[in-house]
């Protein structure tokens, strides 16, 4: 969308591009009126540039009867025109109310529109960057809502410094990120999820809906099972004190944790909308990986699983597959010895405990790397070739002489 050195270049004068799109929409059989250039004429007599334009604009949406590509050369005439007004950022407000309207309009005008939008964009440079929120909230409008999608994406990662650069307010860029999140969520609901994650960032003191929509899609999605960046979030931080062991409990604790708070908060949990099947079947998963951190040479039996889960070791084995799926532990499973040898594990929380796992692996590696460094520096010449006739054939075999 953003050029680097972006410059509009224009050969003609302000009275001379008026002229051309007035004359231009006049010329269109859908206006009866007729009288845009007049009009134009006297509002420019009068050295009143803020009417011209926002005459202009009253006329533009019939642009959209024109052919294709008519379309974007009469837009940029009318860019051109906006670097001279001194309302800058009102008159960019409602271009892009009339650029929607005319995809409303006319849907094949999309990519057109979005062209012209980018062009706008880029325009607004230096102290008129402001507008850019404007213009953001219009391309975001028109690709989701004509399924262009694609065209979109590829910027998301440009929106923070931009919104920064334009100098927009904390609130507003909350505001974009909610409405961001809500429009893609069909499209991508993680890129969604991130949107709404960085508003409820920006609200240090406020439980409003986007907060409490953010605890509900974590708690409910069958793909989130890491909450330590948002339970210590301050605005996750003033929710009610049920909520907050939830999430406690997602952090770290176990399936039993889980069962105990349903018990007496079951009626809590239907009216905040939390799913208690999705969260059941989250919570196995995630004791399997807490089971899996802590399982005594890296391995668990199907008895042990069962227990903890509290369900029968027949059904052992598809919790395994799942929670492999789910990327929370790597391993294999061994029917004939009805146990399942952990290859790697993920920590839920990463604690003082966690530390020293840590710490007492990393001691092991490194105690056998200094091993493997001192076999190799060792020369040549202390080893011999040393050979054997088994069943008529020779074996050779490396020892290490003394």
């Amino acid at each position: 969308m953003e050029a680097s050195d972006f410059v509009l270049v224009v050969d003609s004068s302000v009275e001379e591009q008026v002229e051309e799109l007035a004359v231009f929409l006049d010329q269109l059989e859908a206006n009866q009126e007729k009288n845009v250039f007049e009009k134009c004429k006297e509002f420019l007599a009068s050295e009143n540039v803020n009417e011209t334009l926002s005459f202009l604009l009253s006329r533009l949406s019939l642009l959209s009867q024109i052919p294709e590509k008519e379309f974007e050369p009469m837009m940029n005439v009318f860019i051109s025109l906006l670097q001279e007004s001194t309302v800058y950022e009102e008159q960019v407000v409602k271009f892009c109310q009339v650029l929607e309207s005319i995809v409303e309009q006319n849907s094949s005008f999309a990519p057109l529109v979005l062209s012209v939008l980018s062009t706008l964009f880029n325009a607004s440079i230096k102290d008129r960057q402001h507008a850019r929120l404007h213009i953001l909230n219009s391309v975001v409008t028109i690709t989701t809502r004509f399924n262009l999608y694609h065209l979109l994406s590829p910027y998301f990662v440009y929106f923070p410094e931009w919104l920064h650069q334009a100098g927009v307010p904390v609130s507003d860029q909350r505001a974009f990120n909610i409405f961001v999140s809500k429009a893609i969520q069909a499209y991508d609901e993680e890129q969604s999820f991130a949107f709404l994650l960085e508003a409820v960032k920006m609200a240090p003191s406020n439980t409003d809906e986007a907060v409490r929509e953010l605890v509900q899609r974590t708690v409910n999605s069958p793909k989130y099972f890491f909450y330590d960046d948002i339970v210590t979030l301050p605005a996750i931080q003033q929710l009610q004190q049920a909520t907050l062991q939830l999430l406690g409990i997602l952090s770290g604790g176990m399936i039993e944790d889980f069962l105990s708070w349903i018990d007496t908060n079951r009626s809590y949990c239907e009216q905040e909308k939390f799913d208690q099947e999705a969260i059941t079947r989250k919570m196995k998963l995630l004791t399997i990986a807490s089971l899996a951190t802590q399982a005594p040479n890296n391995v668990l039996s199907y008895k042990d699983i069962a227990k903890v889960l509290q369900t029968d070791e027949s059904e052992v084995e598809l919790w395994i597959i799942d929670v492999i799926r789910a990327g929370l532990v790597e391993g294999r499973m061994s029917q004939l010895n009805q146990t399942f040898v952990i290859h790697r594990s993920s920590y839920r929380v990463f604690g003082k405990h966690e530390w020293i796992s840590l710490h007492e692996r990393l001691a092991k590696w490194s105690s056998s790397l200094q091993y493997m460094l001192q076999v190799m520096d060792q020369p040549l010449s202390n080893y011999t070739l040393a050979t054997s006739k088994k069943g008529g054939r020779e074996h050779a075999g490396v020892s290490a002489s003394e």
